[in-house]
């Protein structure tokens, strides 16, 4: 049965060809979602690199530069300290490429996940301070590390904050705090990932060398465009918003993929048997990714981070074979916690929210374990398990419902607590209070009033049509508008009628669902994934309504026409 709450969008008043470049189906489309003339259709179907905001606009991004481009002339020690996920490792490699390239003594640090846990950490600092760092440059992290930051200061370090979390109402007090999300920000555009905040700061880096007279640290014209791939896998891996800067990034980026001399990244498409000339934002969420942040998740990211950086081919082959394996047994660990998981949610009865806990449990898949819950029970899920003499969980919730905001009611429980709406993270003070906690989770929810279920998840529908409207020049049409991710999602149309012809289930356990069916005298294919165990919902004799996205599917050599079904109901 469904739980999708079918929304369809509002409709052009009038049939109008809103661009003479696309067919009007796909115009309607671009219609409901905002862009309803023809100039905003053109900037739309052409991002344009130089419509980036100045970097400067930026709050405290001058004095970040100015320090740094003193620590280039007196040849300081810079570190820039990570974190363990993609945003954080790609954030990472920016910067230290930038000023490595700009003649710089740059080190990197990333923190291992179980053993020092998110965020700058007091005995990493003094490690850095002792071998001779006077710059340290937070990437991915730092803007809830106020007693890390002061201790940094104390002992000499310059410390600056590139982060795009939220920042909390007692900020720390760096040289500077480089976030779109502080309160007083002034650059337009508030969704970077910290990826996109390490680039806007390595745009200032080169235009302010650019601007030195005599010229004391250059690079080539056009140099920084070679950092767009990085950019490209932090925005998407991040799930960050693909509007605004964000599409023009990930356009370029992608352009910048297929060019890479990256012998990293290339050893890593060939590992994973992808072609780097076909790379899509889908390629990046659902391959690269995933690889990059396994090595976190399950050992250190500094694998990750030297398969980036990596400039000799046999070192890249190697790395990019090491993280293939890891990310294999990320997967084998959690189908089998997501099993675990799922019977104790299940034991748990109806509740307006979720937990469970095993201490064999990485840290580093909880987050993996809770999102995979919360779609099968469409409610806020808490997962933890044991690290060291430690709890450490991860949430995930539901849209319309703010976890992180929720458990700040519950702080008490908490050593070291932040997120944001529909995720957090957290290490609980004592082992002795996981069963309090869980206890007070499960029954506060019952007095948040936000936390009532949302029977019926909403799906937004861009527009009605018929199998004889998605001709070829549609489905080119809605290529034209890639990439697609979080705030731009891929077009989803509803088709009525449709009378079935064929339906049977395929794949690995008949987990995908595979329909042939029949509108006004014309023949559709379609494919559902994970849509099997709904296969005795379709009846010959009854026609069903549909919501698919279109796309091209390359099958064996040839691009064919797909219509993938995100869901269906009887024919209404």
């Amino acid at each position: 049965m469904s739980r999708w709450d079918w929304q369809l969008r509002a409709q052009p008043p009038a049939v109008e060809r809103l661009s003479t470049a696309l067919p009007p189906l796909v115009g309607r489309i671009l219609w409901t979602r905002g862009f309803r003339h023809q100039q905003s259709i053109r900037e739309f179907l052409h991002p344009n690199y130089e419509q980036l905001d100045d970097p400067f606009l930026y709050r405290d991004l001058d004095v970040a530069v100015g320090r740094l481009m003193q620590a280039l002339t007196d040849h300081e020690q810079v570190t820039i300290y990570g974190d363990y996920d993609a945003d954080g490792i790609c954030a990472t490699a920016i910067l230290v490429e930038t000023l490595t390239a700009l003649g710089g003594r740059v080190n990197w640090y990333l923190p291992e996940r179980r053993a020092e846990g998110y965020g700058l950490n007091t005995a990493a600092i003094d490690t850095l301070a002792a071998a001779g760092t006077t710059v340290l440059v937070a990437v991915d992290c730092g803007t809830t590390n106020v007693e890390e930051i002061e201790q940094a200061r104390q002992r000499g370090l310059d410390v600056m904050v590139l982060d795009h979390h939220l920042v909390p109402p007692h900020q720390p007090a760096p040289l500077a705090l480089i976030n779109p999300h502080r309160p007083d920000q002034t650059y337009p555009f508030r969704d970077h990932a910290s990826g996109g905040v390490a680039f806007t700061l390595a745009r200032g880096l080169l235009q302010a060398a650019a601007d030195e007279r005599p010229p004391r640290h250059s690079v080539p014209p056009g140099w920084g465009k070679s950092l767009l791939d990085l950019v490209a896998i932090a925005t998407v891996a991040d799930l960050m918003p693909l509007v605004g800067e964000n599409r023009i990034l990930v356009h370029y980026g992608l352009q910048a993929f297929r060019q890479t001399r990256r012998p990293g990244l290339r050893a890593l498409f060939t590992v994973m048997g992808s072609d780097l000339q076909q790379v899509r934002e889908t390629t990046i969420g659902y391959q690269v990714a995933p690889r990059l942040n396994a090595a976190g998740r399950l050992q250190h990211a500094g694998t990750a981070l030297r398969l980036l950086l990596a400039r000799q081919t046999d070192e890249a082959r190697s790395l990019a074979e090491e993280l293939q394996r890891i990310n294999l047994e990320r997967q084998r660990l959690t189908e089998l916690a997501v099993l675990e998981a799922m019977d104790q949610v299940t034991r748990q009865g109806s509740q307006l929210g979720y937990v469970a806990y095993a201490p064999h449990w990485s840290p580093g898949i909880l987050g993996l374990i809770a999102g995979r819950l919360v779609e099968r029970v469409w409610r806020p899920v808490v997962v933890m398990t044991d690290s060291g003499e430690q709890v450490v969980g991860s949430g995930r919730s539901v849209p319309g419902f703010d976890l992180t905001a929720h458990l700040r009611s519950g702080e008490h429980h908490f050593q070291r607590f932040g997120g944001h709406a529909g995720a957090c993270g957290f290490t609980l003070v004592s082992k002795d209070q996981r069963s309090v906690f869980s206890h007070w989770f499960r029954e506060s929810l019952r007095s948040d009033d936000e936390a009532r279920p949302k029977p019926q998840r909403p799906l937004f529908i861009d527009t009605e049509a018929t199998l004889v409207d998605l001709t070829p020049d549609v489905f080119d049409g809605i290529e034209r508008l890639a990439p697609f991710g979080v705030g731009h999602e891929r077009p989803k149309i509803q088709l009525s009628g449709i009378r079935p012809v064929e339906v049977r289930t395929v794949g690995n356990d008949d987990h995908h669902l595979r329909l042939t069916g029949r509108q006004a005298g014309q023949l559709g294919q379609f494919i559902g994934f994970r849509l099997g165990p709904r296969k005795g919902e379709i009846h010959p004799n009854q026609s069903v309504d549909l919501v698919v996205e279109p796309r091209w599917d390359d099958w064996q050599g040839r691009r064919v026409p797909q219509l993938t079904i995100i869901d269906f109901r009887p024919g209404q």
